[in-house]
């Protein structure tokens, strides 16, 4: 594409890109389309695509004036997550390493997204000193590995930090999801402050009217529909969750429990949960993009997980979408979260702090009553004027190509 007047020549690093439907890969799309949009150049170094299953699949899907430069179809995903991490640094590493070495005179702005990590320390290398290295934080391993609690995990822990703290330390400037994710790189992986700013996870599915009834099988009017719809990894507690959602479908008749995903974890929790026979819990493949809004119309409550002691370290992507569709959300996440404090300040959202099963049912039973009678419509246009402004992928893009 030719370039706009100002429009920068830009080299877009992750694995995770489109056509993914969630998590990382469809906020790297959103972000890189928008960029194209506002008139920059963006090639883009990636994977087939591979999550969540962890098994890439052919495609050649495009997006308008973008150049897409997809690799490791070939490659073939550990069960052990350790072991999968592992496979995908090494060999996302030498990929980007080959296609560095083609863009290295004709690019401006490098951005990556972290994690992976370790390809960042040949990209660093290769490029000339004149482009500018940005980097967009969206998980720190180090304080996901910490939170387990094998002792052989902590080690480990340990040696991602190192890895971590040295590939961040090669930007010029780092995007943190929130404020308790830069806290830990500054205080922690000793990077300088004035390198890292914070921009939340943007709106990625804007709220339209709906135009789609192709899901009014699965919620029926007659019961309330908790639905978690995501990413399934050890960050979100799959086994906890489902469990909790079983006894949430004895605890109640007119409720039904819902569980959008895909992947190892997902199947695993799924066929746990098809032993105990219980009613009225639904396992689903993922939501493609056209149905989301009827999704999120028709769920009564979504839930957002987070494994103990991992909140510095993520901040859930998704909860910008439910807040712009005006979904009531329930978050079990540590009590001085930054998760916690966003779905205090939302219309309509409630946080509880321990993962124990007879006081998340109770909680979420009080839950039902502060929304009754309550319309996503009020929440949205509540969340709007308070909160929205602060997830704003423009703002993002704005604060990317600054001082080139």
């Amino acid at each position: 594409m030719s370039l706009s007047s100002g429009g920068k020549r830009i080299l877009f690093i992750s694995p995770f890109f489109f056509p993914e439907e969630i998590s990382t890969g469809k906020y790297n799309s959103h972000l890189v389309k928008t960029l194209s949009e506002k008139g920059h150049s963006v090639q883009v170094i990636t994977s087939y695509p591979l999550y969540p299953d962890w098994e890439p699949k052919m495609t050649q899907a495009t997006l308008p004036g973008v150049d897409i430069h997809r690799g490791g179809l070939g490659i073939r995903y550990p069960k052990s997550q350790v072991l999968r991490r592992i496979v995908l640094e090494s060999w996302f590493a030498w990929y980007t390493m080959k296609y560095v070495l083609r863009r290295r005179n004709d690019t401006d702005l490098l951005i990556v997204i972290f994690p992976p990590v370790f390809f960042m320390l040949f990209a660093h290398i290769l490029l000339p000193k004149r482009v500018i290295r940005i980097g967009i934080v969206h998980d720190l391993l180090g304080v996901m590995a910490t939170s387990a609690k094998k002792h052989s995990r902590k080690i480990i822990a340990k040696l991602i930090r190192l890895v971590e703290s040295f590939a961040l330390g090669k930007c010029d400037r780092l995007v943190c999801l929130s404020e308790s994710m830069r806290n830990v790189i500054t205080e922690k992986y000793g990077i300088p402050e004035q390198k890292c700013s914070v921009h939340y996870p943007f709106v990625s599915t804007a709220y339209v009217t709906r135009k789609t009834n192709q899901l009014s099988d699965i919620f029926d009017e007659n019961h309330l529909h908790v639905v978690y719809s995501g990413a399934l990894g050890e960050k979100q507690k799959p086994v906890e969750i489902s469990e909790f959602f079983q006894l949430l479908c004895k605890s109640r008749k007119n409720l039904k429990c819902h569980i959008f995903s895909r992947g190892p974890l997902f199947d695993k929790v799924r066929r746990c949960a098809s032993l105990n026979n219980v009613d009225r819990m639904f396992f689903h493949d993922l939501v493609p993009e056209e149905l989301l809004t009827e999704l999120f119309d028709r769920s009564t409550v979504h839930v957002i997980p987070q494994a103990e002691g991992v909140s510095a370290g993520a901040f859930p992507s998704k909860l910008p979408n439910l807040l712009a569709h005006g979904v009531p959300v329930f978050a079990i996440c540590d009590k001085n979260s930054e998760l916690a404090t966003v779905v205090t300040k939302m219309g309509y959202g409630k946080y509880v702090d321990v993962w124990d099963m007879p006081t998340l049912v109770a909680q979420m039973a009080s839950f039902f009553m502060e929304i009754e009678g309550v319309s996503h419509s009020e929440i949205r246009e509540k969340n709007e004027k308070s909160l929205l402004e602060m997830f704003s992928v423009d703002d993002l893009v704005v604060n990317l190509v600054q001082e080139l």
